[in-house]
C-alpha cells in the first residue's frame, strides 16, 4: 500500500505520536492486568489513548472534518481523566452511571490542564455544534472553516500553515495534556510523560525527532508572525 500524501509529508510526526500512544495503551493495559492501578482508571486511559488513535488515523487518511469532530470529544475524555485522577472515589459512580463529570470537569480543565485549553475547547464545539451551520455548512459554504478544508489539499506545507498542520497540531497538544494525566490515574511514576520524557529519541530514533521539533517549531513560529502582524517593522 502506498503512503497517503499526509504519511509523506508529516511521516515524523505521525511516528512520534504513534509510539506515545502505543506506550500509554500498553502502560494503562499492564497496569489494569497486574492490578498496579484501579482497572477502571486503566480503562479510561486506555480509552484516551485509543481515541487519539482513531484521530490520527483519520487525519492521515484525510478526513479531516470527522478528526475535528472527535478532537472535541478526545478533550472532553482528557477533562474527565484529570478531574477524576482528583476525585478518584467518584470512578465507579462514574461507571455506574451514576454520575456525569462533564461540567465539572471542563471548569477543572480551564484551571488546571494546559494553556489556551477552552478556547480550543470553544472553537471545536462551533465546528461540531454550530447553531447556524453543521459541520458540511462549515465544509461546503464559504466560510473560513469551510475554506480552510477546501484549500488545504492544494496547499504545500512550505508555504504556510495547511489544516494537516493544524490539525496534527491540536493532535500533539492533546497528546501532551493526556499523557500526564492518565500516567498519573494508572500510578505511573516511573515513565516521563510526553513530549518531555528524556528517551524520547531512543524511542523514536534522532532523525524522526528532529523532524518533529522542527514542526513544532515552525508552528509556534508562524502563530507568533500572525499574532505580532507588524513585528517585522519595529
Amino acid at each position: 500500500m502506498s503512503p497517503t500524501k499526509v504519511e509523506s509529508d508529516y511521516g515524523a510526526v505521525l511516528h512520534v505520536l504513534l509510539f506515545y500512544i502505543w506506550r500509554g495503551c500498553s502502560l494503562s493495559r499492564k497496569a489494569g492486568i497486574t492490578g498496579k492501578a484501579d482497572p477502571k482508571a486503566s480503562l479510561l486511559t486506555l480509552s484516551a489513548y485509543e481515541a487519539t488513535l482513531s484521530i490520527l488515523q483519520l487525519i492521515r487518511i484525510g478526513y479531516q472534518a470527522d478528526a475535528v469532530i472527535l478532537l472535541r470529544g478526545l478533550m472532553e475524555r482528557i477533562a474527565i481523566i484529570g478531574y477524576l485522577g482528583n476525585n478518584r472515589d467518584y470512578i465507579p459512580r462514574y461507571f455506574e452511571r451514576n454520575l456525569s463529570p462533564y461540567s465539572k470537569a471542563l471548569s477543572w480543565a480551564k484551571k488546571n490542564s494546559l494553556q489556551n485549553w477552552m478556547t480550543l475547547y470553544s472553537a471545536l464545539s462551533n465546528v461540531a455544534h454550530s447553531r447556524i451551520e453543521g459541520p458540511a455548512g462549515h465544509i461546503h459554504n464559504r466560510t473560513p472553516i469551510g475554506i480552510a478544508f477546501r484549500e488545504s489539499p492544494n496547499r504545500k506545507p512550505a508555504t504556510g500553515t495547511d489544516m494537516t498542520e493544524e490539525l496534527l497540531g491540536l493532535a500533539v497538544y492533546s497528546l501532551i495534556a493526556l499523557d500526564p494525566l492518565a500516567l498519573t490515574l494508572i500510578e505511573d511514576r516511573k515513565s516521563q510523560p510526553f513530549p518531555i520524557d528524556t528517551g524520547l529519541i531512543q524511542n523514536v530514533g534522532i532523525n524522526d525527532a528532529k523532524e518533529f521539533h522542527n514542526f513544532l517549531q515552525g508552528l509556534v513560529d508562524r502563530y507568533i508572525k500572525h499574532s505580532h502582524p507588524h513585528s517585522s517593522a519595529t
